[in-house]
């Protein structure tokens, strides 16, 4: 768990600027949750107000031990927790037009890869002056060497010009020319592109993180074309190393290229009348990329400053672009094919321009932007592979458990599990929206003799490639044996539900009270007497009020369901299965759990069984859990009762 109080939101409210700069661990750790697929991974903005140093332990220590699974969680000064998600946007333009050829645009790394083809696609539509800032020296091109054209040819050639000339003929120091080479030609190409295009363009060789050479460098500028009205900051470099294996030298070049480059920017141009700050972040900072700890950090951080930007300039249009991979830039060949292997889209250099134009054309507000190929960054957020996710079920944790014995031995009930795949799933699914679990499997009974004692470690994995669904996670939550219990698909985009259809069943009769919990239908203890009133129940179905986990006084109030309703729901199944067959049963499947509304209820809730089906071995009904305000908080479609065996 890494905790940093940046506001207790991530600094998306600006409200932390001083701050924002100390943000960038919690990339760190989104990179630890990918490299370290066993480890349980956590990363906590905790605000802390005025509170004093015993009320933040307190909140940290119960959001350790009660909030799930979730990655990235934060804690509000006033108690508020808060789950940052990515939503779908489009981008909108208000009709101010803020950039024009009148415009004086300053960009880092604009003069090579994909910033300067962003920046060649604003010069067509805008025509802005714009100063390219790098380190690359532009000085003559030995002759002789315009026939070699990639970095292979130009080597073989150097190599065959330096043979016998000492310290130039090493092969390390032939590489390194003919990368340079390289270099001041892709920079002659982007300004003679510029100039093409419209915009008036000029380079300047300086090391961006230099504040005194920059500020040198931009009073040249001033002097000659008037005050800089925008910053495009693009600079940055790679060094992918697996934490274990990277070394400060690796981390402080990539960190500093990003971040030290951006102070530097933001005090050279303190007295500039800004109208665009665009910076150039990565996926990597949003959803972990393992080898990039230290680019995550770099970006996380530029995340964090755009945001307190945005909120002190709030005329001025501020985005961090947080960009999936490009085809081309630093995505090489080889990572392009890891991409294509985990089923990550490569974003075409052309249509990437355009959506660089656009962001720039587009309407102040929220200053984060992710910008991925494809229908939405979910690829994007598991393609670090499977995901894991570990629960201690003891009874100092879950005491209530032990009032879930069937057979006098405490057994997992269905609607805890329902609860952690849809935790796992709301933490692991990048969109926000309605959950909903498919396909809920029980295949074999998960039985807790060990509840008092040592307890039993529950572990759920998830991974892409679930049957029918794209986006989805099929998980599965198993035993310390390694033997599976339980299986569901995970996704997002519940289909609205019909208040309408969940009307009092036809023909209720009483039920006696004294035969719902008779030990038999309904062999739940008194901490799982979660039926308060019992309408009525007929072949066609049963109606109930029953209570949540604050009535019955669980713990886990962050969870997205509320298992001690959603378990009532399932009791008031059991009952009407015992109506149309006779005997008693238990749920072994449900085709879907559709969750619309999220949390613990708030006392009771309405809850009506709909009958579909009954037959030999078993039956099958839907459930829903309805609030006081008839909003459906949640369905159980598909229900499958088996008949227990004795």
């Amino acid at each position: 768990m890494t905790v940093q109080d940046t506001g207790g939101d991530f600094g998306l409210g600006g409200h932390a600027p001083g701050r924002a700069w100390l943000g960038g661990v919690a990339g760190l750790a989104r990179t630890a949750a990918k490299e370290w697929p066993d480890a349980s991974v956590k990363v906590l903005d905790c605000e802390r107000g005025g509170r004093d140093d015993e009320e933040v332990a307190d909140a940290i220590v119960r959001e350790l031990l009660e909030g799930g699974a979730d990655l990235e969680v934060g804690l509000r000064a006033d108690g508020t927790r808060t789950l940052p998600r990515a939503v779908p946007e489009p981008v909108t333009s208000d009709g101010t037009r803020r950039i024009s050829a009148a415009s004086v645009l300053v960009a880092t790394g604009g003069a090579r890869g994909v910033t300067a083809a962003a920046l060649l696609d604003l010069a067509r539509t805008h025509r802005p002056r714009i100063v390219l800032l790098g380190r690359t020296d532009l000085a003559a091109e030995p002759a002789g060497l315009t026939s070699a054209t990639d970095e292979p040819a130009l080597t073989r050639l150097l190599a065959e010009r330096s043979a016998g000339n000492g310290a130039d003929s090493s092969p390390a120091r032939i590489a390194e020319r003919a990368r340079n080479v390289l270099a001041a030609r892709e920079v002659r190409t982007t300004l003679a592109g510029l100039e093409a295009a419209g915009s008036p363009a000029r380079y300047v060789q300086v090391d961006a993180r230099d504040g005194d050479a920059l500020a040198a460098a931009l009073r040249d500028v001033r002097e000659t074309w008037g005050p800089v009205t925008g910053i495009v900051h693009g600079a940055g470099v790679l060094a992918d190393k697996w934490i274990a294996d990277k070394t400060d030298a690796q981390a402080e070049l990539v960190m500093s290229t990003k971040v030290e480059s951006l102070r530097a920017l933001l005090a050279a141009t303190a007295d500039d009348p800004l109208d665009t700050i665009c910076l150039f972040s990565s996926v990597a900072a949003v959803f972990g990329n393992p080898g990039q700890s230290d680019y995550a950090m770099a970006n996380e951080i530029l995340h964090q400053v755009a945001s307190a930007e945005q909120a002190r300039r709030p005329g001025c249009l501020v985005r961090c672009l947080a960009w999936g991979p490009w085809q081309g830039g630093m995505v090489t060949p080889a990572l392009a094919a890891r991409f294509g292997r985990s089923g990550v889209p490569l974003i075409p250099l052309e249509q990437g321009a355009a959506a660089f134009t656009a962001e720039l054309d587009g309407t102040v507000g929220e200053a984060r932007v992710v910008l991925a190929a494809g229908a939405d960054p979910a690829a994007l957020s598991q393609a670090g592979g499977s995901r894991r996710a570990q629960s201690l079920v003891r009874s100092d944790t879950w005491p209530q458990l032990a009032d879930h014995a069937p057979a006098g031995v405490p057994v997992l009930p269905v609607a805890l599990v329902l609860n952690w795949f849809a935790g796992v799933g709301a933490a692991w699914l990048p969109a926000a929206g309605p959950l909903v679990l498919r396909d809920l499997r029980v295949y074999r009974k998960f039985a807790l003799p060990e509840l008092p004692g040592a307890g039993h470690r529950i572990t759920v994995l998830g991974g892409t490639g679930a049957p029918g669904s794209p986006s989805g996670l099929e998980a599965e939550l198993r035993g310390e044996d390694g033997l599976a219990h339980f299986r569901a698909v995970l996704d997002a985009g519940a289909v609205e539900p019909d208040a309408a259809a969940w009307h009092t069943p036809d023909g209720l009769k009483p039920l006696d009270r004294a035969a719902w919990y008779d030990g038999e239908v309904l062999f739940h203890g008194p901490r799982f007497h979660a039926l308060r009133t019992v309408l009525g129940v007929s072949e066609h179905g049963a109606e109930a009020t029953v209570a949540g986990l604050r009535a019955l006084d669980w713990a886990g109030e962050h969870g997205p369901l509320d298992p001690a309703a959603v378990d009532g729901a399932l009791q008031l199944a059991l009952l009407w299965g015992a109506q149309v067959l006779g005997a008693a049963t238990l749920p072994m499947a449900v085709a879907e759990c559709r969750v619309h509304r999220r949390g613990p209820v708030d006392g009771t809730v309405r809850c009506v069984v709909r009958g579909r089906k009954a037959h030999d071995t078993g039956a099958r009904c839907d459930a829903a859990l309805i609030d006081a305000d008839g909003s459906v908080r949640l369905e159980l479609i598909g229900v499958e009762l088996v008949r227990r065996p004795s």
